[in-house]
């Protein structure tokens, strides 16, 4: 009996496999006479279409809404997937199979595409799991030999399974809901619609902040030692409202020519190394150092942890080590040894690390993104890839630094009866700081605690007399909040409590971390990007008008924080065992129709329409394209305009952006994953003809035009399987030279054909219908058929 190892994708497979000897390679999976590894490619099996349930769901219909199964199907995601999914279906019900080992991602989606996997091959064989922090050999040969019982996590499939089919719930009825009472794609989300209010509310507060004036004195000082500048304050005042008071105040002032030192108070402050990362942080340093986006880094770091083996798990929310990982440190930090940048920075002796970085109560699943024992010196990195990973092995060496140490002092200076204060900060020991001198992080965390006033006093003593050299008036304004960039959006979405005006709302915040996880807000940015709702501006990230039409017409509960944290919350007690999932979705069942009553009963909005985004001009007509809830369709339909890019063709869905490109372009990109009548599945482009038609090509047939004339593949052979491509009179078999016959002539009936029409047919077995046939009684219209090799016509009423 054999055991069957399931990873998440391909080169994890190959990577385990590579540690447990050697391997036979077959189609789809490794076999040996012990194990058999195989692999997903992520998500291979999802939660089903309405339309599964019932074909009545086709048609989005308010009168057919709430959709609430009594059970959910899965069914497999359409594409060149399907093929992996049956080869892993066989290996489940093999009776050489005597167990499973889960060897997907370690969390809640690894989980989860494990989980829907075995449920939907119908498997009942034992799990196990095996749990990886970092991939490399040595970690995984300690993991298979701790193999961990499958249904230690089954609270953490059940949470996941939970939290797919609120997403379901919420997102499905909700955007159903609010885009038919509306008339526009209205896509709303348990976690995404309270982000963009975010983002909404933000823009809004800038929006309507009206700026206001404000004025500061300043003096400055001359001693025989140098010169230093302080601000006039009062009490806790330190500007005055308007400028005649400040006028009046510098009139005061310059009578006065000397000043007094009457107050100098020194002490040291200390700074203490910052926190490792977790992917959170290792996100918002990404973005706010180099400009990459949320998902960029997610991208970075899931390379630097399966491809490179240089860094732990990164989709962790821990920022601590466990006591059990201090005996691994030494050996981390002899390999980075063999970096010469990092040479010169690994200390001769390790410290004790404190409860700030070790602490086994604030880890749950994974620890903090520390680097692995694999050598640097070796790994052929992108310059994005060296960016990240140089941030996590500073931020890591750092912590066996002591604390920065500066010694601060405040100065207070007496003129004319006014008061100045100064702030002067100087270095004593650069502690942790030294490990990013030279770095091109250097100003990034030099910067920390710095503040704007602080200058270099020159020696100063209580009582010492100084000399006025000059006082000014400085006119300010009040500054409006700034737009959100990935960074500050995700720490809003971390610390999503400051939001929350209700005490106990907040706590629950802060003890689930906030709205979303670690792993999902990337995906929810992008999300937010690629509906229309939100746009980056540089680093920024704008609501667009269609975003904040959304805001305005959801409900409070939907946007709030406020429901999100208790969602957050509930799915947490599953995952800890305290609460029953079932319970929990009866609860968004509930939620769930109260939103399609709430959709049902509000007015259309007017201004809805205005706010569609324009996907391209329609080709019959010439008007706007825009999204509906079943197309891509040309804004003239009231005034009889059929042009539509339907969002789903021969079983595969079509995005917007694709849609976007078909239109201004003339054909899209190689799809993957359409769907004959026949079941088979097949890759093309979609072509938009002149006529507003859209048909299939493939990827290497690049012209249209009859006239053309080329060697590239149009599809293949019906008789023989070779290519069929142009050539000056017909589109025929390149296996003429051994026999084959097949051709389809470039002029049939007297009617040219075109490169797109013969693409199409040799798709699909037939074309559409085609008009201006001539034959002996006159014009005719017909479809093109392939029939035993032959073309043949096909009229209307036979088709």
């Amino acid at each position: 009996m054999k055991t069957l190892v399931i990873t998440e994708k391909p080169s994890v497979g190959k990577d385990i496999a590579s540690v447990l000897g050697r391997f036979e390679s077959k189609d789809g999976y490794l076999e040996n006479e012990k194990y058999i590894v195989s692999w997903a490619f992520g998500h291979l099996v999802e939660l089903a279409d309405p339309s599964v349930y019932d074909p009545v769901f086709k048609k989005w219909d308010l009168a057919t809404l709430p959709i609430i199964p009594d059970s959910f199907k899965l069914v497999e995601i359409a594409g060149s997937s399907a093929k992996q999914l049956r080869t892993l279906k066989k290996l489940l019900n093999s009776a050489e199979v005597s167990q499973v080992v889960n060897g997907c991602d370690a969390g809640r989606e690894g989980e989860s595409i494990f989980r829907r996997i075995y449920h939907f091959c119908g498997c009942r064989k034992p799990i196990k799991r095996l749990w990886l922090s970092e991939t490399t050999p040595a970690a995984v040969k300690a993991a298979f030999k701790a193999l961990r019982e499958g249904q230690e996590y089954n609270n953490l499939a059940a949470a996941a399974e939970a939290r797919g089919q609120a997403d379901w719930l919420v997102g499905l009825n909700g955007t159903r809901a609010f885009t038919v009472r509306h008339g526009t794609v209205l896509s709303v989300g348990r976690v995404q619609t309270p982000t963009l209010n975010l983002i909404v509310s933000r823009e809004r507060e800038i929006n309507n902040f009206v700026p206001v004036p404000y004025w500061e004195v300043w003096g400055t000082f001359q001693t025989d030692n140098g010169m230093y500048k302080g601000k006039w304050f009062r009490e806790k005042e330190d500007r005055l409202p308007n400028r005649e008071a400040a006028l009046n105040l510098t009139t005061k002032l310059s009578s006065e020519a000397k000043g007094q030192v009457i107050s100098l108070e020194q002490k040291e402050a200390k700074e203490l190394p910052s926190f490792l990362f977790n992917l959170n942080d290792l996100q918002k340093e990404g973005n706010r150092r180099y400009g990459f986006t949320a998902q960029q880094v997610l991208d970075i770091a899931q390379s630097l942890y399966e491809k490179h083996k240089l860094l732990t798990y990164p989709r962790t929310d821990s920022r601590h080590l466990s006591n059990a990982m201090i005996s691994t440190l030494p050996e981390r930090l002899a390999t980075l040894k063999n970096a010469p940048k990092y040479a010169e920075l690994i200390p001769d002796t390790l410290p004790g690390l404190s409860k700030r970085y070790v602490d086994d109560g604030k880890i749950t699943d994974h620890h903090a993104i520390i680097p692995t024992a694999v050598d640097p010196s070796k790994a052929q990195l992108s310059d994005q890839e060296k960016k990240i990973y140089d941030l996590v092995v500073r931020r890591f060496l750092s912590i066996f630094y002591p604390e920065a140490r500066y010694a601060v002092t405040e100065v207070f200076t007496e003129t004319a009866g006014e008061l100045f204060k100064s702030r002067g900060r100087v270095e004593l020991a650069a502690g942790w700081k030294m490990v990013w001198r030279g770095s091109d992080q250097e100003t990034a965390e030099e910067g920390n605690g710095d503040d704007p006033e602080d200058q270099a006093l020159p020696p100063l003593t209580q009582g010492k007399s100084v000399d006025v050299s000059k006082v000014e008036i400085l006119e300010k304004q009040t500054k409006p909040p700034k737009r959100f960039t990935e960074a500050t959006i995700l720490a809003a979405m971390e610390s999503a409590g400051k939001f929350v005006e209700d005490k106990e709302m907040a706590e629950v915040l802060k003890q689930t971390g906030g709205i979303g996880t670690p792993a999902t807000r990337a995906a929810i940015i992008e999300r937010l990007i690629k509906v229309g709702y939100v746009a980056r501006d540089k680093k920024s990230l704008v609501p667009t008008a269609k975003g904040q039409i959304l805001i305005d017409l959801v409900p409070k509960q939907l946007k709030s924080v406020e429901l999100t944290a208790s969602w957050e919350d509930g799915l947490r007690r599953v995952e800890e065992g305290q609460q029953n999932a079932a319970l929990w979705i009866q609860d968004i069942q509930a939620y769930t129709r109260e939103l399609v009553v709430l959709a049902r009963n509000q007015e259309v909005s007017q201004g809805v329409g205005t706010a569609r985004d324009t996907l391209g001009k329609c080709p019959v007509c010439g008007r706007d394209v825009v999204e509906t809830a079943k197309s891509y369709g040309c804004s003239g339909y009231k005034e009889g305009c059929k042009f539509a890019i339907w969002k789903e063709i021969n079983s595969k869905k079509i995005s917007a952006k694709q849609a976007e490109t078909l239109l201004t372009k003339g054909k899209t990109g190689l799809i993957k994953g359409f769907k004959s009548k026949a079941g088979k599945t097949f890759d093309a482009l979609l072509v938009l003809g002149e006529d507003g038609k859209i048909t299939f090509g493939f990827a290497n047939a690049v012209n249209d035009q009859p006239g053309s004339t080329g060697n590239t593949a149009l599809g293949k052979c019906p008789l023989c399987g070779k290519d069929v491509v142009e050539n000056s009179r017909s589109y025929g078999c390149s296996g003429y030279k051994d026999g084959c016959k097949f051709v389809i002539w470039r002029e049939i009936a007297k009617k040219k054909i075109t490169q797109t029409q013969a693409i199409e047919l040799l798709a699909k077995g037939k074309t559409g219908i085609i008009k201006g046939f001539k034959g002996q009684k006159g014009s005719f219209d017909a479809a093109l058929t392939i029939i035993n090799g032959e073309i043949k016509f096909a009229f209307a009423e036979r088709m």
